[in-house]
């Protein structure tokens, strides 16, 4: 049985090309070193550091400006608890939550709000 490594090297046709002419790899090496010197027209189209600074402080403004009009999680918490109806579990007491994963585990999951890591 023949290796991959000799098939791939058999199937190769680079290896069958003859090599580039003394001339060839001249002009080739003259066209690269003078490419070097020029400058680069696609990088033009990157913004300018200073476009990316504006953009994230725009963002953070906006980002402290709708949380000063959205109400406080504490604020929210505060209005639920002076309307609590009786059929409400207390605040102290823990809850559940079950459920069966389709491989048949059972996974119970207690919410205790007195726990304080």
């Amino acid at each position: 049985m023949k290796d991959v490594g000799d098939l791939l090297r058999k199937a190769d046709p680079v290896a069958r090309e003859r090599g580039l002419s003394p001339d060839e790899i001249n002009r080739m090496r003259r066209a690269i070193v003078s490419a070097v010197g020029r400058d680069s027209a696609t990088a033009v189209w990157w913004p300018a550091p200073i476009l990316v600074a504006a953009t994230v402080a725009v963002t953070l403004v906006a980002g402290v400006v709708v949380g000063r009009w959205l109400p406080s999680h504490d604020a929210a918490l505060a209005g639920d608890r002076g309307d609590a109806s009786p059929a409400a579990p207390a605040s102290s007491e823990r809850r559940q939550l079950q459920f069966a994963s389709p491989g048949g585990t059972r996974i119970i999951w207690v919410f205790d709000p007195d726990f304080n890591p």
